[in-house]
């Protein structure tokens, strides 16, 4: 019990995020068990355990036979071990959940015992807590891996104005059109948030109204929350224009949650982060993708967006082919060319979108959608490839479909 607490206290820092939202119990009937292992548990932003004791956890068996069952279960191993095992692998048929043993002073007797009983992995107290950790990994890789979800995209700026914002809302938008997509779109920004004028829709929630829900929610509930556009695109946003006594703030375990569920409905999602890195939202990087890091041909932007990179790999464990990045208001007239902006930046490929202000002013304040009114502008070429890239179209294959539509309509 020792080690328990001790793992308790050694990280007080949140930990980085897992691949995906992991639901686990820890089932003890000490409560200095459950206690320490739960809080050390709740280091992790999308991680959330359930604790039990032996029969709270056979009721909640007897309960959840038509529910979803737990990610990971974690078992102390004084309890009647092998009888919750038993009922877990008559009530879970899919074998979906993996299941891990706590003992102390585990011997080879124990884990031959452990394995015959279906059981993943023993841990003998005391322990590493990486031991403990790589578990949770893994099990949300396996889930991440396994599960049929829709793909995250992730728009942020590397520096603030850069146009992240609309160019999420013009992607998503482009998504929407494409035939038999489902795309939803969320904005993160409750103080600055501009997506339902840039739609000329206005939403009747809001994306805290959703948080404060997210349990309850199934997918008829879900859909009302949404703003549904023309389109055929939904979106969520977090700004309310009412007065409010202050601006709603994001709970990451809530906000990995409903964007679960949003991959569990829709084939895309569409994040603004046009704000930048903030912990409540760091689980839409971990699960994205893609994630477009939309710059400018200028030194603090540029030098920003070395910095953004940086953070994403080596802080957050972010895979590098993940990342892409987005030349907005591009100008060949600028004395920083494309090449400069690679050397820097340590990437292979840009994606640039041209300057175009008389579009982008007629979108912003007129509510035009560019990917509408100005179709054949070379700014919404430039957001087509994004969006290809969403696609994993490739260059010939998403000229040959515009040579076809072309054809079709002539």
């Amino acid at each position: 019990m020792d080690n328990l607490h001790s793992i308790q206290t050694t990280n007080e820092n949140v930990k980085q995020p897992l691949a995906t939202l992991i639901d686990g119990w820890i089932i003890s009937n000490d409560e200095a068990f459950l206690h320490h292992l739960s809080s050390y548990m709740g280091h992790w932003p999308n991680a959330k355990f359930k604790c039990a004791s032996d029969f709270e956890s056979r009721t909640l068996l007897n309960n959840d036979r038509d529910k979803t069952l737990p990610d990971l279960v974690i078992i102390d191993g004084k309890t009647d071990w092998i009888a919750i095992v038993n009922q877990f692998n008559n009530t879970n048929t899919t074998n979906a959940t993996d299941i891990i043993l706590l003992a102390e002073n585990a011997d080879t007797s124990l884990l031959r015992q452990a394995l015959k009983y279906g059981i993943k992995d023993v841990l003998s107290i005391p322990f590493n807590e990486t031991e403990l950790d790589q578990i949770l990994y893994d099990c949300a890789g396996k889930k991440r891996n396994t599960a049929q979800l829709g793909e995250v995209s992730v728009f942020i700026n590397a520096k603030g104005g850069m146009g992240a914002s609309i160019i999420a809302t013009t992607v998503a938008h482009m998504l929407a059109l494409e035939k038999e997509t489902h795309s939803v779109l969320i904005d993160t920004d409750a103080q600055f948030g501009c997506i339902p004028s840039l739609l000329s829709a206005q939403p009747k929630f809001i994306l805290s109204d959703a948080l404060n829900q997210v349990e309850e929610l199934d997918e008829y509930a879900l859909d009302g929350l949404l703003t549904k556009h023309e389109s055929g695109l939904r979106f969520i946003s977090s700004r309310n224009d009412d007065l409010l006594d202050k601006i709603p703030t994001i709970n990451a375990l809530a906000f990995n949650r409903f964007l679960l569920q949003l991959r569990n409905n829709f084939d895309h999602v569409v994040v603004d982060l046009s704000r930048g890195l903030e912990n409540s939202t760091l689980p839409a990087l971990a699960e994205a993708n893609n994630i477009f890091i939309v710059v400018q041909q200028n030194v603090p932007a540029i030098s920003e967006a070395a910095h953004l990179i940086k953070q994403l790999k080596h802080l957050l464990g972010i895979n590098e082919n993940h990342l892409k990045i987005i030349v907005n208001r591009y100008s060949k007239s600028i004395d920083i060319d494309p090449d400069e902006i690679k050397k820097t930046l340590h990437v292979n490929e840009l994606i640039l979108i041209p300057n175009d202000y008389q579009s982008v002013s007629a979108a912003t304040n007129l509510g035009e959608l560019l990917a509408i009114n100005h179709a054949k502008r070379p700014i919404v070429k430039g957001m087509r490839i994004a969006t290809n890239c969403i696609l994993n179209k490739t260059s010939d294959e998403a000229h040959g479909i515009k040579r076809l539509f072309s054809f079709l309509t002539s």
